[in-house]
């Protein structure tokens, strides 16, 4: 809800309330109610708990958290209406973001310039992260913060953990588990999932013909499929009731479940797991530059970085994310992505994304 003047309800209850706090202390703010509050739209799972202290205390900042949805979510809130002025931080999965938010040409960039030197945590940034800056023109617009990956989960209690095929992208799609598999609402990844378990190294070079045998073959085991879940909580919610016993499943889910203490685990499939990597930008007309760059500085910190895997299941860019684990632990946190020992593949948009959204559509329908 937006006054004429353009002033959010929100900030308008937020005006109100410091007016009267002004009034109650003789014309004195004090110190708590200075503290400046960033407006963020980041994955919730990173800024929760002690990540958020971590970010909080550093960067002397308190945080507000918009509901995070996916990457095409954030970007068209960017892109749309006030979008560069909306949030101060904001996020997305690299090969979804990098252009949308550089725009076509320089210039044309949706999000700030950074001042790195206000940001000197980025020099411990890790090698793997390097190609995921986003730059232009000597400029820096956007650095990653954390890696994630998308695997097949299970229930360890109901499915045998070292069975060949449970470490399978196959376990989703065969019919062992008909009537228990749940699939997600995504037809980039889980396009990308079915390519890659069919032997197609390369998804995002699919032919339309390719992307559509691909649907073909998804569409054959459908029947096997109880539920194909729209978010992160459905899809715990699915596995803590018992609903579904194995899904694709990204690994925030298996980290929430774990805290819960619900006996799910993820499979390190031999084709290998969808990686992915998330930047932090500042929209071009965030309203405290400042702050800002503070906290994207925090979020790169080492408490940050040690904290991240445990809170999130995400891994950080810092390069000193995994000191402390033993070498078992950090591969089972998914660093062996960092180090190469896990095979994993990276999710470029397809030029024909059209296709693949298509196609999906028509695998839903069956």
């Amino acid at each position: 809800m937006t006054t004429h003047k353009g002033i959010h309800r929100r900030d308008m209850l937020r005006l109100t309330a410091g007016a009267a706090g002004v009034a109650a202390t003789g014309g004195l703010i004090c110190p708590a109610a200075a503290q400046t509050t960033l407006e963020v739209m980041l994955p919730n799972a990173i800024v929760s708990g002690k990540l958020r202290e971590i970010v909080e205390k550093e960067a002397g900042i308190k945080i507000s958290d918009a509901p995070f949805q996916s990457t095409p979510d954030s970007i068209s809130r960017l892109l749309g209406p006030g979008g560069t002025s909306r949030f101060n931080i904001s996020f997305g999965i690299i090969d979804f973001a990098r252009q949308p938010v550089l725009g076509p040409k320089a210039g044309a960039e949706k999000v700030a310039a950074l001042d790195m030197s206000k940001i000197p945590n980025a020099a411990k940034m890790g090698a793997p992260f390097k190609p995921d800056i986003i730059e232009r023109d000597g400029k820096i617009y956007g650095l990653p913060v954390l890696m994630g990956y998308n695997t097949v989960l299970f229930n360890y209690d109901q499915v045998p953990a070292k069975d060949e095929f449970t470490q399978s992208w196959g376990s989703i799609f065969e019919d062992k588990y008909a009537g228990k598999i749940g699939w997600f609402e995504s037809p980039h990844q889980m396009i990308f999932a079915a390519a890659i378990y069919l032997g197609k190294e390369k998804p995002a070079t699919m032919t339309d013909a390719e992307v559509r045998e691909v649907g073909d073959f998804m569409i054959s085991k459908k029947k096997n499929v109880r539920v194909i879940w729209t978010s992160f909580s459905q899809c715990a919610n699915l596995f803590a009731t018992g609903e579904m016993i194995i899904a694709f499943g990204p690994i925030p889910v298996r980290t929430q479940l774990e805290q819960q203490g619900i006996h799910v685990t993820n499979a390190w499939p031999k084709e290998g797991v969808e990686s992915l990597v998330g930047d932090v930008f500042i929209p071009k007309d965030s309203s405290n530059l400042d702050k800002s760059h503070a906290m994207i500085n925090a979020m790169l910190s080492d408490a940050f970085a040690k904290e991240l895997p445990n809170v999130s299941g995400y891994l950080s860019s810092n390069a000193s994310g995994g000191d402390g684990m033993t070498e078992e632990q950090k591969l089972q946190a998914g660093y062996g992505i960092h180090s190469g020992k896990t095979k994993h593949h990276s999710m470029p948009i397809p030029a024909n994304l059209n296709t693949w959204v298509e196609v999906w559509s028509r695998v839903k329908s069956a």
